[in-house]
């Protein structure tokens, strides 16, 4: 810089107007862009559940992390495949009688009622007119849905494979820098603050990755724990209602609610009724065996995969649980918890800044302990000859 000149310095108060600008235009760029950034999404996501997996194998075996990338994209196709071959035609096959039966199921549902106008219990008289067009709306509706687009799931569109091929690439890279990424971003935070916020940091990642780890794998377990009752009970459908069912174990209450009312309507109008109940003996069946295996998920499962991470009080979950679904629909309920959790970690620590209280013990890395990591991650090493 040439004598007499200076710097442009910034005061306090241009710093906050610049930093509000930044912030409208990125949300305004992400608010045009954002039909395109589901693959990115899921590719964050990817890579931020399987970089401690890829960071054990590489330390383990002191081999390269893009082998150990290349390794578990082909084990996770072949698993992916294997899957498709064997699960998929039975899933396309069972959706798409399902869409075939609408119309009689709908016909089941009026002999149903009829004469089953109203029921009394205790004194009180319900008039089951407004419950059978509901069902029969509910039932007309899937049935045109799934017509509809079993062709679209059977054969995908152009978009969505270029979408995958985004998606594969970017997981890739972002598990092969994470190391280079993470100290990316601690380094944008000043020196004297760099650890008091990575103790933050560690708070928030261990909600958010032991709650989206646990979802994952719950998913897979309930379906296999309702998939075995309902094709010994022969319910139609067994397999596309036990996905479902898992699938839906990731709303917060409302999924777990409409997965036995999906089950239980299955199970109401089947013909074929084994072991000599009747169609409400095996809709009482179901609605046990789904009653039961949500106590053993809620009292056993959640615990030991989730662990006391969230500790949120009932009255808070559901209030996060309303907003998340108002603001952000199926991925807000999904991610309602965790954020309220994250909520919950902010408003603590800025608590105690403002009334001046000790931090808590820190659990994050020591600067002499990110400098030693900086210093590894700057060293060559001859397996990342793979990138180039």
């Amino acid at each position: 810089m040439s004598q007499g000149s200076k710097p442009i310095r910034f005061s306090a108060h241009y710093k906050l107007i610049t930093a509000a600008i930044i912030i409208a235009l990125t949300i305004l760029f992400f608010q045009h862009i954002r039909h395109v950034l589901p693959p990115f999404i899921g590719a964050i996501i990817t890579a931020y559940l399987f970089n401690p997996l890829v960071t054990w194998l590489q330390r383990r075996t002191g081999m390269g992390r893009a082998i150990w990338i290349v390794v578990l994209y082909v084990l996770a196709f072949l698993l992916f495949y294997g899957l498709f071959i064997w699960i998929w035609p039975i899933i396309v096959e069972q959706t798409s009688d399902m869409a075939r039966a609408a119309p009689q199921l709908v016909n089941e549902i009026r002999s149903f009622f009829e004469g089953r106008e109203q029921i009394e219990l205790g004194g009180f008289v319900i008039d089951l007119a407004p419950l059978e067009d509901q069902l029969i709306s509910v039932v007309r509706d899937m049935g045109t849905w799934m017509s509809g687009n079993v062709p679209r799931l059977v054969f995908s569109a152009l978009e969505t494979v270029i979408y995958i091929l985004v998606y594969l690439i970017i997981t890739f890279y972002l598990l092969l820098e994470a190391k280079q990424l993470k100290l990316w971003s601690a380094n944008l935070i000043p020196a004297p603050y760099r650890e008091e916020i990575g103790s933050l940091g560690t708070q928030i990642d261990a909600v958010f990755s032991a709650y989206i780890r646990g979802q994952l794998l719950l998913i897979v377990i309930m379906s296999v724990l309702l998939y075995i009752p309902l094709s010994i009970l022969q319910v139609p459908y067994a397999l596309v209602i036990a996905v479902a069912s898992g699938t839906l174990e990731i709303l917060p209450i409302i999924g777990p609610w409409s997965a036995a009312g999906i089950a239980i309507t299955a199970t109401l109008f089947q013909t074929n009724i084994p072991f000599g109940l009747s169609g409400l003996g095996l809709a009482a069946v179901v609605g046990i065996i789904y009653f039961s295996l949500r106590q053993i998920e809620d009292h056993f499962i959640i615990p030991n995969i989730m662990g006391p991470l969230v500790r949120l009080h009932p009255a808070v979950v559901i209030f996060a649980i309303l907003a998340g679904g108002a603001l952000g629909g199926a991925f807000g309920l999904f991610i309602s918890i965790p954020v309220a959790a994250v909520v919950r970690i902010l408003l603590s620590y800025l608590y105690r800044k403002m009334t001046d209280q000790l931090e808590p013990p820190s659990s994050s890395p020591t600067t002499r302990e990110q400098e030693k990591l900086a210093k590894s991650a700057s060293q060559p090493k001859n397996t990342e000859a793979l990138r180039h």
